[in-house]
């Protein structure tokens, strides 16, 4: 079974982490009488492309298209892209986790507009929303790059730290995975159901990719930063950026297209179970935060990760959980309990139906992302205001 230390890992990825080329391959066999020899080297770059272009791009009002991965639901996951297409320029909404995902979706962009990229706005500097930056200042060196100005302060500091810790432990953390497959070996116990098995093995080749780039994949700070609000106007569009509060992290930006009633949300909004860290994220902010993302009565809203929603049923889900977890966890620091004891006194089993469902993998994420992560961080909110 994986450690602890090796699942952190993960985290780490969130915490700092169809296009794909397939088509001039099936021409080029299409025209010859037998098939090339491939080999093992031609056969990953294949695959690593294949991961890479896992995506599908959706038309969600005029002129603007949301980028949504197609991976299984797993440990690992890579951003949503928006792509706004102006009138004489466009504005990219989050990068990814390796330049090489990035280079098909600017790909996809090129399919649809010639229009230089003016802006790319990252929604908070976690690796999986901003190593594709790279990508878009070699294609564009006039882009600027938009963040929270938390995000200019964190990524050259212990954005580095993290990162650097990242790289370190991943390489093992791969081989903790393949071991798990190879073995069979579910995390709950017991034998991996086929769900377990496709997860991981999604998660296994999106790991490998990012780790193929990883030294490479350079860090691109902030060139405009936001502290609580920024109206953009291009032609007669509207392109609201605001921080309405610390949720995921300390950087979180949302993007809302008031004429078109679209909200991108970055990871603050992540289906189908949230992304929680400790101690980045803040539990009683985030359900602050989440209901402003509520009031605006967005019509489309494109999560960080997962598919488009359409009404905010989810997002007053989540707007539960988080005030559920920080008023149960309140009153355990109040009691005088622990935080081993906090954790068996908050009950989420209501909320683990409605997130989990029958889902071994879905259970298993709830675990690792929500129940110890978000209420650690509830505790250390309690515990700094007494």
């Amino acid at each position: 079974m994986v450690n602890k230390n090796a699942l952190l890992i993960v985290f780490l990825i969130f915490a700092q982490t169809s296009y794909a080329s397939g088509n001039a391959a099936k021409d080029f066999h299409s025209h010859r009488k037998t098939k090339p020899q491939v080999t093992n080297n031609d056969s990953k770059k294949q695959e690593s492309e294949n991961v890479a272009g896992n995506f599908e791009v959706q038309k969600i009002a005029e002129g603007v298209y949301a980028v949504i991965r197609k991976d299984l639901p797993g440990l690992m996951v890579d951003a949503n892209n928006v792509f706004i297409i102006n009138d004489e320029d466009v504005i990219v909404v989050d990068a990814n986790g390796a330049p090489a995902i990035t280079r098909q979706v600017l790909a996809a962009l090129r399919k649809l507009t010639n229009k230089p990229v003016k802006y790319v706005i990252n929604t908070h500097y976690h690796d999986d929303h901003i190593r594709g930056n790279q990508v878009y200042r070699e294609a564009f060196p006039n882009a600027e790059f938009i963040a929270h100005s938390f995000a200019l302060d964190y990524l050259p500091n212990q954005g580095t730290i993290n990162r650097k810790n990242f790289l370190e432990g991943a390489a093992g953390f791969l081989k903790d995975l393949k071991g798990m497959l190879a073995e069979n070996k579910s995390l709950l116990g017991g034998e991996m159901t086929t769900e377990e098995r496709d997860s991981l093995n999604s998660d296994t080749k999106l790991v490998e990719l990012v780790l193929n780039e990883g030294a490479q994949a350079q860090t691109v700070l902030p060139t405009i930063t936001v502290e609580n609000r920024m109206t953009l106007h291009r032609g007669n569009r509207i392109i609201e950026i605001s921080h309405p509060g610390h949720g995921h992290t300390g950087a979180d930006l949302i993007v809302h297209l008031p004429k078109e009633e679209i909200l991108i949300t970055g990871d603050l909004v992540v289906a189908p179970i949230p992304l929680v860290g400790n101690p980045q994220s803040n539990i009683g902010e985030w359900t602050l935060a989440l209901e402003k993302l509520i009031a605006l009565q967005a019509k489309t809203i494109v999560p960080g990760h997962g598919q488009i929603m359409r009404d905010n049923s989810y997002i007053k889900l989540l707007a539960s959980l988080f005030a559920s977890i920080k008023q149960q966890t309140e009153m355990a620091v109040r009691r005088g309990e622990t935080l081993e004891q906090t954790r068996k006194s908050v009950n989420l089993e209501e909320f683990r139906k409605q997130f989990v469902g029958e889902s071994r993998v879905r259970k298993i994420s709830f675990n690792m992302y929500v129940a110890g992560p978000a209420i650690a961080a509830a505790f250390r909110e309690a515990t700094e205001k007494r």
